[in-house]
């Protein structure tokens, strides 16, 4: 079998990209609270939230990386 190696560079770039989520997430909590006008006080209250979306947009870019470095691996073989 063939040993996985995962160096200190791949996880950090890995939690830059969870960062990168829960930023987003983040930002859209505070973009919903300008638009709807609602208590600064939602930030906190729904931080749960803002992680299981930044979760979930942190998983979204993996499936999409992934599957961009699968094309990239299937195009590179010819």
């Amino acid at each position: 079998m063939k040993d996985i190696l995962i160096t200190v560079e791949r996880q950090k770039r890995e939690i830059r990209w969870l960062c990168g989520a829960l930023i987003v997430a983040l930002l859209m909590n505070v973009f919903a609270i300008l638009i709807y006008r609602t208590s600064w006080s939602e930030l906190w209250t729904q931080l749960l939230w803002v992680i299981c979306i930044g979760a979930g947009l942190y998983a979204l870019s993996v499936v999409v990386r992934g599957a961009v470095w699968g094309v990239w691996r299937l195009f590179r073989k010819k």
